[in-house]
């Protein structure tokens, strides 16, 4: 459409329609869409004057996600090089991650941001270290996801200023120290987002049913975040949904992921049975261990399901069950460099120690606590002998630090002849690149392990150990 030469507003000089238009655009987030579709002129001004494009309002309650996503990114280019002020207008906080997720890698340019609808926030964004405009400007890297169960029909009610606060929002969305927090009542689909870029995900479940999530929707916003280097999942004790068993897990790579963190949740197996974590060096499984059954039925016949034929007491067989088998899919598949185990009132059978012992090289630091593992399991690290070619084999070679706390099923007598011989040939072994020795050994209330044995074990090991 081309203005007519009569008609006076084509008469106006640039600067003057530019101040029109940044006047309009105060008023009306879309103006400049809606300007630079009229006429050729327009359309050149608007694109060419990046001031009319740093407010991005995207408003979910008049346009779905594809076109919110389209406007950020066309709103982000024009702006370029100004600060930016964002706003999110929605009455779903579920919407709020998908909404920012194209402009998240941009939030160093954010002047401000605020939300409108479930909740009303304003955070002066470059008093935050994200701000490019910071002494010392941080990546905005870590994202915590915390489950909720709202009261829709109360949000627009929720203070959202702490009393006494002068002000200060509550939960805020971009913390004072470079975070990213949200509060989601069930996680996004990757389908939903633009790629992450965050390299730590925290994900919490809470105490009430409606909190809770499963394996399928975490590794569904796994997809969505490959440059993670530390995942924690902070659950609760409850089995998965039986709907859930008939959606297909998808398998997520994580090829830079180092640390993970699993604690309190019954979908240990089928969390780890879907990741490839090739980097892997630390591993910490926490209050896994429950009492009932741990629903398994999916993976009936895979290597290792059979019972475990030492038949060593447990007070959680079916979660040492699971997690054991997970342990294994994910070396399996994986084979990462873990050099740190951690597991905390979490435990497995006595063959998935013997097989995660035998495949795992790297291993320098072992430490359970509160386990019902038997002595065959601490039998595990003697070095063990062939009398027919003279060869010795050592499992977890590079172990330099243990603890075993807690464990009441371990005699006193079978940990001094584990750790006893394992010290002597460590100690005297001349391949000091094959085998490690043990640097520090923690025993601590363990009910079996008397004077007696502190002392046999303060004679083999020095200072290097501790009880």
């Amino acid at each position: 459409m081309a203005t007519s030469a009569l008609d006076p507003f084509s008469r106006l000089p640039t600067e003057l329609v530019i101040a029109v238009f940044a006047h309009h655009a105060a008023d009306e987030p879309l103006g400049p869409l809606t300007a630079r579709s009229v006429c050729r002129r327009w359309l050149h001004i608007t694109d060419s004057t990046p001031i009319l494009w740093r407010r991005i309002v995207l408003d979910n309650t008049a346009l779905k996600l594809p076109s919110l996503h389209h406007q950020a990114l066309l709103y982000l280019q024009r702006s370029e090089p100004f600060l930016l002020d964002v706003e999110v207008r929605t009455h779903d906080p579920d919407r709020v991650l998908p909404i920012l997720s194209p402009l998240l890698p941009a939030v160093s340019r954010w002047r401000t941001f605020s939300t409108a609808g479930f909740r009303n926030e304003h955070i002066q964004m470059t008093d935050l270290p994200l701000s490019s405009k910071a002494p010392d400007p941080l990546p905005l890297d870590r994202l915590v996801l915390t489950l909720y169960e709202f009261d829709f029909d109360e949000l627009d009610d929720e203070p959202d200023t702490e009393a006494g606060s002068a002000g200060k929002t509550r939960f805020p969305t971009f913390t004072e120290d470079g975070q990213m927090h949200l509060r989601t009542s069930a996680l996004p689909s990757f389908l939903e987002l633009a790629p992450l870029h965050f390299t730590h995900l925290t994900i919490g479940e809470g105490i009430l049913e409606a909190t809770h999530t499963n394996a399928a929707a975490i590794l569904d916003l796994l997809l969505a975040t490959p440059a993670l280097r530390v995942l924690v999942f902070e659950g609760w004790q409850h089995d998965d949904e039986p709907l859930a068993y008939s959606t297909p897990l998808p398998l997520v790579a994580l090829p830079y992921l180092e640390v993970l963190h699993i604690r309190t949740t019954c979908i240990t197996r089928r969390l780890l049975s879907r990741l490839d974590t090739p980097r892997l060096h630390t591993l910490v499984l926490a209050y896994l261990n429950v009492d009932f059954r741990v629903r398994s039925a999916e993976y009936t016949g895979e290597d290792g399901d059979s019972d475990d034929e030492a038949h060593d007491f447990s007070q959680s067989p079916w979660s040492d069950h699971a997690t054991g088998m997970g342990l294994r899919s994910l070396i399996a598949r994986s084979r990462p460099p873990l050099k740190v185990l951690e597991m905390d009132y979490s435990d497995m059978r006595t063959k998935d120690f013997q097989w995660v012992f035998d495949r795992l090289p790297e291993l320098e630091e072992f430490r359970i606590v509160a386990s019902d593992m038997s002595n065959r399991v601490i039998g595990l690290l003697r070095p063990t002998y062939n009398l027919d070619d003279g060869s010795v084999h050592l499992r977890v070679p590079r172990l330099r630090k243990l603890c075993l706390d807690h464990c009441q099923r371990l005699s006193g007598d079978a940990v001094v002849a584990a750790l006893v011989t394992r010290a002597r040939f460590t100690d005297s072994a001349s391949d000091t690149h094959l085998y490690s020795k043990l640097a520090d050994v923690l025993v601590s209330a363990c009910e079996q392990v008397d004077g007696r044995h502190e002392a046999m074990l303060t004679r083999a090991l020095g200072r290097r150990f501790r009880c």
